[in-house]
C-alpha cells in the first residue's frame, strides 16, 4: 500500500513518455503523405522562398509581398541553421523545417508537465494526434511555447523574462497583446507598481529588438507596416464563425453559398452585408467582447489576485469566436493552455471533437469544400464539419465562462 503511489507515478511517466514518442513519429510519418502535405507545406514553402531571397541578396533590403513579420522571419532561420548555410534544398530545408517544430512540441510537453500539477499522461498526447501535422508547418507552435513560458516564468516571479517571453509571441503573432492587460491587472492588484512598469518596459523591449535586428539586416518600416497590412486586407474566411454564419444564411435564403473569395493567401466570402460593414468592422469588431470582458474580470477582483489561466484561455476563445479568421492551427491557442486548467471533462470532450473536425475540414477534405462546396453548390457534408467545429468552439467559450463567472 506504501508503495503503490511511487509505483503509479513511475508507470504514468513512463505511459507520457511512450506516448508521447508514439505520437511525434506518427505525426512525422503523416507530415510526408500527400493526404496531408499537399495544402499544408504552402507555409513552409513560403519560409524557404524569404530564406532563398536573403542569402542570395545577403539583406532583407527590396523584399516585397512579405506578410512574415520580423520576428517570424528571424525564427524562420533556424530550418536553414539546421540543414546548414551551403548549398540549401527545398527538401533539406522542409525536414529542418519539421524537426525544429517537433522540438518546439516536445518543449511544450515537457513544459506543461512541470508547470501543471494536474497534467494527466494521456491528455496532451491525444490532443496532439487529433490537431494533426499541421502544426509541423507552422510558427503557432513556437507562440503558444513562449506563451506558456511567459506563464511559467511570472508565476516564478521572473517578470523580466515573462514580459519579453510574452512580448515576443506578441511580435510573432500579434493575438497574445489580449494577454497582455491581464498580466498587468494581476501586477497592479497585488500592488507592486515597479515591478508592473519592469513587465512593461521588457514587453516592449521585446517588441523592438527583432525590429532591431531586422533592420540591420536590411530591412525597413516600410515593409513592417506592409506585412500588418497585408493581414488586415484578409478576406472573411470560410472557416471562421462569421464566415459560417454568412454561408449559413446564404444556403437558407438563397440555397446556395455566397461567392468565394481567394486573395492575400487564405479563401474567404464575400456578401452585399460583408461589403457594407467593411474589413476595418471585421478587423477590430474582436475589441468590443474583449473590452467587454475585461470590464467583467475588474467587477471581480478574486479573478486577477493572482494570475490565471483559465482568464487566458477565455480571453483566446473570445477572440476566435468574433475573428474575422479562425485557421486550423489557431485551436492550438487554446488547445495549448488547456493542460494548465483544472481538470474539465466535458470541456475535454469539446476538445477531442474540435480537433477531430478541425482535421477533417482542413486538410483531409479541404478541396471539395472551396471548389466543389463553394463553387459547384454541393458536398454539403464538409461545411456541415466545419459548422460543427465552430459551434463546438462557441459552446467551450460558454462553458468556460460559466465556470470562471459562477457564483
Amino acid at each position: 500500500m506504501i508503495m503503490w503511489p511511487k509505483f503509479s507515478t513511475k508507470i504514468s511517466k513512463l505511459l507520457l513518455v511512450i506516448s508521447t514518442i508514439l505520437v511525434l513519429l506518427i505525426l512525422y510519418c503523416q507530415a510526408f503523405s500527400p493526404l496531408w502535405r499537399g495544402h499544408l507545406e504552402i507555409d513552409v514553402w513560403v519560409w524557404y522562398q524569404r530564406m532563398e531571397y536573403f542569402f542570395k541578396n545577403h539583406s532583407f533590403t527590396g523584399l516585397k509581398n512579405n506578410e512574415i513579420l520580423p520576428a517570424t522571419l528571424i525564427y524562420i532561420f533556424l530550418p536553414r541553421l539546421l540543414a546548414g548555410w551551403n548549398n540549401l534544398t527545398y527538401s533539406s530545408y522542409f525536414s529542418a523545417a519539421l524537426i525544429i517544430n517537433l522540438l518546439v512540441i516536445l518543449t511544450t510537453i515537457i513544459l506543461v508537465k512541470k508547470n501543471s500539477p494536474s497534467f494527466r499522461f494521456w491528455l496532451f498526447p491525444s490532443l496532439l494526434l487529433l490537431t494533426g501535422p499541421i502544426l509541423l508547418f507552422r510558427f503557432d507552435t513556437f507562440v503558444a511555447l513562449l506563451i506558456l513560458f511567459s506563464i511559467y516564468l511570472f508565476r516564478h516571479q521572473k517578470l523580466a523574462y515573462s514580459a519579453f517571453s510574452l512580448g515576443l509571441a506578441t511580435a510573432m503573432k500579434v493575438y497574445p497583446i489580449i494577454f497582455f492587460p491581464y498580466f498587468l491587472l494581476v501586477l497592479w492588484h497585488q500592488d507592486r507598481l515597479q515591478r508592473l512598469f519592469i513587465f512593461l518596459a521588457n514587453f516592449l523591449l521585446a517588441l523592438i529588438v527583432p525590429i532591431a535586428i531586422f533592420s540591420l539586416l536590411g530591412g525597413n518600416l516600410k515593409q513592417i507596416l506592409t506585412s500588418l497590412e497585408f493581414h488586415a486586407l484578409k478576406p472573411v474566411s470560410i472557416e471562421s464563425l462569421p464566415g459560417s454564419l454568412f454561408t449559413a444564411t446564404s444556403i437558407i435564403f438563397k440555397h446556395r453559398p455566397p461567392a468565394l473569395l481567394g486573395g492575400y493567401g487564405i479563401w474567404g466570402i464575400t456578401t452585399p452585408l460583408i461589403t457594407a460593414l467593411g474589413l476595418k468592422f471585421f478587423n477590430s469588431f474582436w475589441i468590443l467582447p474583449i473590452g467587454l470582458f475585461y470590464l467583467c474580470v475588474l467587477k471581480r477582483p478574486k479573478l486577477y489576485r493572482h494570475l490565471r489561466v483559465s482568464i487566458l484561455f477565455c480571453l483566446v476563445l473570445l477572440f476566435l469566436v468574433f475573428s474575422k479568421n479562425l485557421h486550423p492551427q489557431y485551436i492550438w491557442w487554446f488547445l495549448s493552455l488547456f493542460p494548465l486548467l483544472k481538470f474539465n471533462p466535458l470541456s475535454f470532450i469539446l476538445l477531442i471533437f474540435i480537433a477531430i473536425f478541425n482535421q477533417l475540414v482542413y486538410p483531409l477534405f479541404y478541396t471539395q469544400f472551396f471548389i466543389d462546396f463553394y463553387q459547384s453548390n454541393r458536398y454539403y457534408e464538409v461545411f456541415y464539419a466545419l459548422l460543427i467545429r465552430n459551434i463546438l468552439i462557441v459552446a467551450l467559450l460558454i462553458a468556460s465562462l460559466k465556470y470562471e463567472f459562477k457564483k
